[in-house]
């Protein structure tokens, strides 16, 4: 095996004016230091935001006082990871503000417990006994309970722990389904929170259930539309009514993720909003007269007010991602976190009196300005059988026809997608003179259930040819040399990565694999529950569909290779365990394959978290790219 090593010192200085070898005025340094800001709750008497902010591998939640603009830190032990969810990452600042807005619920990440601190800060108590795998937090509106996610290996269920933590946190969810995602009724006595086949996946059967506290029952409140819905329920998608009227909720029923609104009492649902779009992240106003939410369409998120006759509008409208929106107490105001492809995320406050916002926090400003970051732009080709694609295309200021190598940047998920969400590894590569371009491929979430459904059965092999299509793009468009073109990407990303260098080898000068899976037949036995599932609901049943599973792993193509390829995996990472790249490695080993290298961090997940490892991984990246693509 021939190791690329970190020391390895470019063959040639005369080529700095050429695309790759752009001095970057992103340093790899900015990289790691940007913050992730996320906006969270409202303080009772509308005084204070309390908000999170990760960095380096942590989250701390801070206090925002909306009067001097003065912060404090309150805590500094919020996981900085999500959970990992149904093949998403469950988006959730991890915290809770009590009603009277005297305590918060967090998940310590010393222990995967929930913990109770003071909202001024101090010393943290275990609130809810038990063992770890512990989340997403919330106080009941009387502030007597918390409910909670508890997770571990066989069972994804709902606990509730009483506020004072006297007593040991009781389980109301069926051992038999998986749940996720509480949120309580105003009176403080009922539940709902969706819940699937614990032996399918959330494609089968996903409802919205109602569990009475008091007498113990449950009650199916929505259904989904079996395999056709598929993502019907997601955390966040529900919401009861201040007033316990309505539940707020999104289905499917449409072929879009559109806004719902369910009378309890007497069980009858109505669509609120329909368009050809997604909806999600559901906060009604104090007073249960509007619904903000989330518009999801193409590559920008927005944020939404509907009142319950339909009517809706856009706070703004334009090139960039809202999230985590939620109401000032006296529902005049709306706090949300705003990003875009060329500016960090930033908690912004718009003002519903006078149609204005306003910028909260300044994080990640220092520097960037100058970095010559660019705007993402929206692009579309036609895939093999004439499906239209949607991607990102990121290009230089200075444009070189012909001379710049590209990266073929693919995501996870599958089912995920790229947007105009900050991220700054394509703009590091962007300014060192790269052209990055980003497939939102058949299955990518924004675009409908049938564009989803488009991935089952051809995964692995129409969004393949979706994704190279992105790079006939721009070739046509005269900005690349097409034979400088690497695979790129992490988790499916990294899966695709191999699939494409070994299925595709003429297309591509070299690959970088991030947390991949390589071969199809053995993961299901090495990841969990939830990722086995999305694979066979992908691919269907193996033992029925084996020579589909083994045409389309990495590690049955391996003796196809021509391009140097980088693998990059984290030693506990759970979804995407290390196992997946020793298997590549043996079967390129077995192929008589030498240009390649692996390497495993230490302590790392599914993705890197720590400052150093990022650091690593940039230098190791831009090394291995400029020995193997620039130089050749």
């Amino acid at each position: 095996m021939t190791t690329i090593e970190k020391s390895y010192v470019p063959k040639s200085k005369i080529f700095g004016e050429r695309p790759g070898y752009w001095p970057s005025k992103l340093t790899p340094g900015m990289i790691t230091q940007t913050r992730e800001v996320t906006a969270g709750e409202w303080s009772p008497d509308g005084k204070y935001l309390y908000y999170t902010v990760g960095y380096n591998a942590r989250s701390d939640i801070y206090r925002l006082n909306l009067e001097d603009g003065s912060t404090i830190q309150v805590t500094g032990d919020v996981p900085a990871t999500p959970l990992p969810m149904m093949g998403q990452m469950a988006t959730s600042h991890d915290f809770s503000l009590s009603p009277d807005g005297s305590q918060i619920a967090f998940t310590s990440e010393k222990d995967g417990k929930i913990h109770l601190i003071s909202s001024e800060g101090g010393v943290s108590k275990l609130l809810a006994l038990g063992d770890p795998g512990q989340g997403s937090p919330i106080f009941s509106p009387d502030g007597s309970k918390v409910a909670f996610t508890y997770l571990s290996k066989d069972l994804f269920g709902i606990a509730v722990a009483d506020a004072a933590g006297n007593q040991w946190p009781r389980l109301v969810s069926s051992p038999d389904f998986f749940s996720f995602a509480p949120r309580w009724f105003p009176d403080s006595k009922k539940l709902v929170y969706l819940e699937y086949d614990s032996h399918r996946t959330f494609f089968y059967e996903n409802r919205l259930v109602m569990a009475d506290l008091e007498t113990g029952q449950t009650k199916i409140l929505s259904e989904g539309l079996g395999k056709d819905l598929t993502f019907s329920y997601l955390p966040g998608n529900y919401a009861p009514s201040p007033d316990g009227k309505y539940l707020a909720y999104i289905s499917e029923e449409s072929g879009w993720a559109n806004l719902y609104l369910l009378n309890v009492e007497t069980g009858q649902s109505f669509p609120l909003v329909q368009e050809a779009a997604e909806h999600h992240n559901l906060h009604w106003s104090p007073d249960s007269t509007r619904i903000a939410y989330l518009k999801h369409q193409g590559t920008s998120v927005t944020v939404n007010i509907t009142d319950l006759n339909g009517e809706h509008f856009a706070l703004e409208e334009g090139n960039f991602v809202c999230s985590d929106q939620a109401w000032s107490p006296d529902g005049t105001k709306l706090s949300f976190t705003k990003q875009n492809s060329y500016t960090p995320p930033n908690i912004w406050l718009y003002d519903l009196t006078n149609r204005k916002a306003t910028q909260l926090t300044k994080y990640n400003i220092g520097g960037l300005a100058q970095a010559g970051l660019v705007e993402a732009e929206t692009i579309h080709w036609q895939g093999s059988d004439g499906l239209e694609i949607e991607g990102l295309l990121l290009k230089p200021e200075k444009v070189q026809p012909g001379k710049h190598p590209m990266l073929l940047y693919v995501h996870g998920g599958p089912m995920g997608q790229y947007n105009q969400r900050w991220d700054p590894h394509p703009q590091y590569w962007v300014s060192k003179g790269w052209v990055v371009v980003q497939p939102n491929f058949r299955g990518s979430t924004g675009y409908g259930r049938a564009f989803r459904k488009a991935l089952f059965g051809t995964w692995g092999d129409m969004d393949m040819q979706d994704s190279m299509g992105g790079i006939d793009y721009a070739n046509n468009l005269g900005l690349i040399d097409p034979s400088r073109v690497v695979a790129w990407g992490l988790s499916n990303g990294g899966y695709a990565t191999m699939r494409l260098v070994t299925g595709w080898p003429e297309r591509f000068k070299a690959g970088v694999a991030l947390a991949g899976l390589s071969n199809l037949e053995s993961m299901p036995d090495q990841t969990d529950r939830a990722a086995a599932y999305i694979i066979e609901e992908l691919l269907g049943v193996r033992s029925e569909n084996l020579e589909t599973y083994r045409q389309r792993s990495g590690v049955n193509l391996a003796h196809q290779l021509k391009a140097p390829l980088l693998i990059l995996e984290g030693d506990v990472d759970a979804r995407v365990p290390k196992q997946q790249g020793e298997e590549m490695v043996a079967a390129l080993q077995k192929a008589g394959k030498t240009d390649f290298e692996r390497h495993v961090y230490e302590g790392e997940g599914h993705g890197w978290r720590k400052i150093s490892s990022t650091l690593d991984y940039i230098e190791r990246m831009e090394k291995f790219l400029t020995k193997w693509v620039l130089e050749r």
